[in-house]
């Protein structure tokens, strides 16, 4: 009779593509007339943001702009600002089609140099990277179960996450921010920030419900005052996307960052200069996936003939954990004397250096870098750049291989002077993340008996003895012996898989 093979399909999600360009900035401007002169630039600031993103065929389009904000000091000592909007496009060739794909795209500025040529022109000279990756879903076939009496089945289960889909949505926002009574009009914005997080993220009706918000940040120069004003703003969000073929046992990963981010102030037919105009783009990805126990073949031999046994590598991922968490980080930091009368401004940016698993935990290592406009004895405007280190440490059952790639954002920072020199910094960093565990099997893809080759025993009686010891798995004693591992276990009355003691064995070799 011809053997068959039942076969399954298993799914798992491969890098099919993985790269990096480096986009280089170069400016140079004139102030406008209503600017006041450079006395002294304190910090050129440059935020990378991916606009748009798509796929045609085999090639990537990427666009975005880096916006590149030069802080500087008048001649009347005051702080004053000038942005500039650089976009940019570039383009991959993968070399495969691309359809079904998952596109990722980040992008950061890798280093930023400003030069005043004169009081009113600057020379800007930097980089931007763009990471590029794309991802599939893979099916592979392999052996479920095979109508041979003769071979033998060593049957298990891989706790696997299998991924349904993928989808991105834009929101758009347009808001109007107003200013706090008490706060005096704006004369010009300095600087403003934003950082947006997931809060929930949940699948309902076959949907992916995802709510977050968005924090922001401005100082601005007010009218007839020297000293910066600062305006704080929480904007909520919240958003359905459509993902085909989820359903409400599914889970779902989503993450949102900022593709545009533009405040203007808004003067007011009276004159008065009290709003502001929010403009905002965000990009929210959720990807889903089932948790399910995939019920493979592990190995499989032939008691009487020899068998060619195909075998392939299947990488599967299962989340066994989302984190969503704040954490703090604090540090006294030292300033040369008598530089630090008073702060202006201060703001955060986090960088994660190193993920790792271990002694029953995961550590996240990384860095804040907390950016700081001050005011010196004189009264005149400095700055000032310091690194704090932070460690995250999550208790968890390290058994097997994990992999985790963490989003830090700051959700506050806060200061208290403690003398000319010295400040007291006090970090809030939240971590969302998912962390999976890995499995990469090599599952059965075919199996092949010739049954015009009997294999070789070694022993022609009916019975071989062994002698066997603790930890060995009954699996392996009878395929190498070509033994049916069922009735080597009836015969020597055990019921484990691995032996827990040392055991002389019966084996049946007819």
């Amino acid at each position: 009779m011809e053997q068959k093979n039942l076969k399954t399909s298993v799914f798992s999600l491969d890098t099919v593509f993985n790269e990096s360009a480096e986009q280089p900035i170069d400016i140079d401007f004139t102030l406008p007339d209503y600017y006041a002169d450079i006395s002294k630039i304190l910090k050129c600031r440059a935020v990378s943001r991916i606009s748009s993103k798509g796929t045609n065929g085999s090639n990537i389009s990427v666009e975005g702009c880096v916006t590149v904000t030069v802080i500087y000091c008048g001649s009347d000592n005051c702080i004053s600002s000038y942005e500039y909007q650089y976009p940019f496009s570039k383009s991959f060739d993968t070399g495969i089609n691309t359809d079904g794909c998952m596109l990722s795209v980040k992008t950061k500025c890798e280093y930023i140099n400003c030069r005043a040529v004169t009081g009113r022109k600057i020379d800007i000279h930097g980089a931007a990277g763009i990471y590029v990756t794309l991802k599939k879903r893979k099916l592979t076939d392999v052996i479920s179960d095979c109508d041979d009496c003769n071979v033998e089945l060593l049957r298990g289960s891989v706790p696997a996450t299998v991924p349904m889909g993928c989808a991105d949505k834009y929101l758009l926002i347009e808001e109007e921010i107003e200013l706090g009574s008490g706060q005096p009009d704006i004369r010009c914005v300095i600087r403003y920030d934003a950082e947006a997080t997931i809060t929930d993220s949940k699948i309902l009706a076959g949907k992916s419900v995802v709510k977050g918000e968005m924090t922001i940040k401005l100082l601005y120069a007010p009218e007839g005052s020297a000293s910066p004003q600062t305006v704080r703003y929480l904007l909520p969000f919240s958003q359905l996307i459509e993902i085909d073929g989820i359903s409400d046992g599914c889970d779902c990963e989503s993450k949102v960052s900022i593709a545009h981010l533009e405040i203007k102030p808004r003067v007011s037919a009276s004159g008065e200069c009290r709003q502001l105009m929010l403009t905002a783009k965000l990009l929210i990805t959720s990807e889903c996936c089932c948790n399910n126990d995939v019920a493979v073949i592990l190995d499989a031999y032939s008691r009487k003939y020899e068998a060619d046994i195909c075998k392939n590598e299947v990488c599967f991922n299962k989340i066994i954990e989302n984190i969503n968490q704040n954490f703090n980080c604090k540090k006294n930091l030292e300033f040369p004397d008598n530089t630090l009368s008073a702060v202006s401004d201060m703001w955060c940016e986090t960088r994660v250096d190193s993920v790792k698993f271990g002694d029953d935990a995961m550590r996240v290592c990384g860095t804040v870098t907390a950016f700081i406009i001050a005011m010196d004895s004189d009264q005149i405007p400095t700055f000032y750049e310091k690194a704090i280190d932070f460690e995250y440490t999550h208790p968890m059952n390290i058994n097997g291989e994990f992999k985790c790639s963490p989003e830090i954002t700051v959700t506050s920072a806060n200061y208290t002077l403690t003398g000319e020199c010295n400040m007291e910094l006090r970090i809030e960093l939240n971590i969302c993340a998912s962390i999976y565990k890995c499995s990469n099997l090599p599952l059965i893809t075919d199996i092949k008996v010739n049954d015009s080759k009997p294999v070789q025993k070694t022993n022609s009686g009916a019975m071989t003895v062994y002698f066997a010891s603790q930890g060995e798995k009954i699996w392996d004693i009878a395929r190498h012996y070509f033994a049916d591992v069922d009735e080597l276990k009836q015969i020597n009355e055990i019921d484990e898989d691995t032996l827990i003691r040392d055991k002389m064995i019966l084996i049946p070799t007819n």
